[in-house]
């Protein structure tokens, strides 16, 4: 009888696991930023405690490490894309080995068309709370939690609500998964 785990196998398995492993390390680590989080609601709108404030609150100059709100958003957009791409590269070298079970296979392309369905609805998302006023506005969705970050100096019950209406009316998150901070 023929092998079924042979060396190609076990090496999809990890790349499969390995993709998914640096995903959620890059969604944990993107969603850590404490210089970032200078105030923030959640869907509840209760404020959330952040440990550090008053040290790095204004953290702008280059000499300690700060930048503007401006480069933290234009940052946060550009590793989001280069993790996803990064991503995206994996599922495709999975899919292109000739090797490649089906089952596999359908598993590596549910993974491509959620990560894409996901970029869609963060670009709506973005898109809609940017035309409600926020300048500056980045949202993540991983599964069933979403992560919104909008450049404001506080987030009135108002505006809380009606960024949390946006997210869970484009998106498949629950409004109690629904994370809101506020960046000034």
């Amino acid at each position: 009888m023929k092998n079924w785990f042979g060396k190609k196998q076990v090496l999809l398995g990890f790349l499969v696991v390995a993709l998914g492993l640096a995903v959620y390390l890059n969604y944990h680590f993107a969603t850590q930023n404490p210089l970032a989080t200078t105030s923030g609601t959640t869907a509840k709108t209760t404020v959330q405690k952040n440990l550090g404030d008053s040290k790095f609150v204004g953290a702008t100059t280059a000499k300690n490490g700060g930048g503007t709100t401006a480069e933290y958003f234009a940052a946060a957009r550009k590793n989001r894309t280069a993790a996803r791409d990064e991503a995206v590269e994996i599922i495709e070298d999975i899919l292109s080995q000739p090797t490649v079970t089906d089952e596999l296979s359908k598993q590596a392309s549910a993974k491509l068309a959620a990560l894409t369905d996901a970029v869609k609805q963060e670009s709506d998302i973005e898109t809609l709370l940017a035309a409600k006023g926020f300048s500056e506005c980045l949202v993540f969705i991983d599964g069933d939690n979403a992560h919104v970050t909008v450049r404001a100096p506080k987030l009135t019950a108002e505006q809380s609500v009606q960024i949390l209406d946006i997210v869970t009316a484009h998106s498949d998150v629950s409004a109690e998964k629904v994370n809101i901070v506020a960046v000034k």
